[in-house]
């Protein structure tokens, strides 16, 4: 199976709160995002409700892609 690599920045402590998170439920921060694009592609939707309101907060954490 052919792999592609994603590089994007986040807010450290948006990272650094995902991370403990993470690892209390026995994963890395990249593993726990390979399953969420797994999920997502099995739900063909994000794999959780949300709002418009959602993805607004969510621009405004400053996510930018490299």
């Amino acid at each position: 199976m052919s792999k592609t690599i994603i590089e994007f920045s986040i807010p450290t402590d948006v990272y650094e709160q995902a991370k403990v998170i993470c690892e209390r439920n026995g994963l890395t921060v990249e593993e726990a995002c390979v399953r969420f694009l797994e999920a997502t592609v099995a739900c063909r939707d994000l794999p959780f409700p949300y709002t418009q309101q959602d993805i607004e907060d969510a621009k405004k954490l400053g996510v930018t892609m490299v």
